[in-house]
């Protein structure tokens, strides 16, 4: 055995073969005592140390520190489908230093996102206008009955937001209030009530915050993979994820997807904004499942962000999905208190999606993910080369045609 200082332990994540692997069986197959019930434990105030074990037992999958040695030897072991590190992800906004003029994709001389699209009602923002969120309205169809999980830096109290509950894996607090802005941003994309002219794609939705990025912006994989683990136990219908890193697919997001879409979740996922950069492919988590919905964006004129990342760079990729507004997106925000602001990114984009996806789960409460999914891609306005692209996927979400 090496030493410590040249094998050092590093914290990773296991995913078993068996979805429904418990905490008895995790501490068998890891030949670890005293494993504890993960969900339970990152849902408090406690911060781990290297010696704990945490099971999630509802997504099959562990959190364990390890040295190279021992990972590679677990790896080998029939009962376990990977073994991974416990990486860093982030938010997937652009930078707010970028100005208006910056967001402008080369060749395109339309204000990205600068005022409402010609004819369409002034009082309604320009994005929800143009994914038709107001035609559903209008039906009666706002997402009333559907649960929203936005697995994000948390949702701050704001006017303009009813958050129904929540819970908070980031280490060190028990608080679900966002201390970033990004997921109170992301929220109100999805469900603000319309009291100053921003509304969301699906007011009437429940909204719960699931807090697993601190105050910069960032967390580790097992603490959204513990997110997600709470969703499939809170009778979520559909979780937005506007998170990521620029890295191929990840078997624990895959196995914890599948677990999810199983018990009835929609799940939607930022593509990424790397575009342009050495890695300029869907990141993960949205290019690691078939049946994540990935959402590219796109600016007031239907044009691709500069930024959106797109295409796949290997067989087991999930693309780009579906596409929504996700440049210069007017929405809730907490500094000052009750405030709003313009923000821009495939992370405004996804919740438009999620917004839409509880739309048609009211319209069609049986409706599995996949048939979410479905009506979503049958029913939206198709851009770019025919047919799905690998730019904009199969389109621009159309929440009218998607609740007929």
């Amino acid at each position: 055995m090496k030493s410590k200082t040249s094998n050092p332990h590093k914290k990773y994540i296991v995913t078993y073969n068996a979805p429904n692997t418990t905490l008895a069986e995790a501490q068998d197959i890891l030949n670890l005592p005293g494993i504890k019930d993960g969900i339970s434990i990152m849902a408090t105030d406690y911060v781990a140390n290297d010696t704990d074990v945490l099971h999630l037992e509802a997504i099959g999958a562990s959190i364990v520190n390890l040295t190279s040695d021992e990972a590679a030897h677990l790896q080998n072991d029939a009962r376990v489908m990977a073994v991974e590190e416990d990486i860093e992800v982030h938010i997937l906004n652009i930078s707010e230093q970028h100005s208006v003029q910056n967001l402008v994709a080369p060749g395109n001389n339309i204000a990205q996102g600068l005022g409402a699209p010609v004819g369409i009602l002034s009082s309604i923002p320009w994005n929800i206008n143009l994914v038709k969120a107001p035609a559903a309205w209008a039906r009666g169809i706002n997402g009333t009955g559907v649960n929203v999980a936005v697995i994000d830096t948390g949702i701050a109290t704001h006017t303009d937001l009813i958050v129904a509950g929540g819970a908070c894996f980031v280490p060190g607090t028990t608080s679900y209030t966002d201390n970033n802005g990004h997921g109170t941003h992301c929220a109100g994309v999805i469900a603000a009530q319309n009291n100053a002219n921003v509304a969301g794609v699906a007011p009437g939705a429940a909204l719960y915050a699931v807090k697993v990025l601190d105050a910069g912006g960032s967390g580790q994989l097992s603490w959204i993979l513990a997110g997600m683990a709470w969703a499939l136990q809170n009778n979520i219908h559909v979780v937005s994820m506007s998170l990521g890193s620029s890295t191929g697919p990840i078997v624990a997001y895959t196995n914890a997807i599948t677990q999810l879409i199983n018990a009835g979740i929609t799940v939607c996922c930022a593509v990424g904004n790397a575009y342009g950069t050495a890695f300029p492919w869907v990141g993960a988590p949205a290019n690691s499942h078939v049946s994540a919905i990935a959402i590219g964006a796109v600016d007031a004129g239907n044009v691709i962000a500069y930024f959106s990342s797109r295409d796949v760079n290997g067989i087991g990729w999930n693309p780009v999905t579906l596409v929504a507004p996700g440049v210069n997106v007017d929405s809730t925000y907490p500094f000052p208190p009750n405030s709003y602001h313009v923000m821009s990114g495939t992370s405004m984009a996804t919740p438009h999606v999620a917004g839409a996806a509880a739309l048609v789960k009211q319209k069609y409460p049986a409706f599995t993910p996949l048939q979410v999914i479905s009506q979503l891609t049958g029913t939206c306005t198709h851009l770019g080369v025919a047919g799905i692209n690998p730019t904009y996927g199969a389109g621009l979400i159309d929440c009218d045609k998607a609740t007929l």
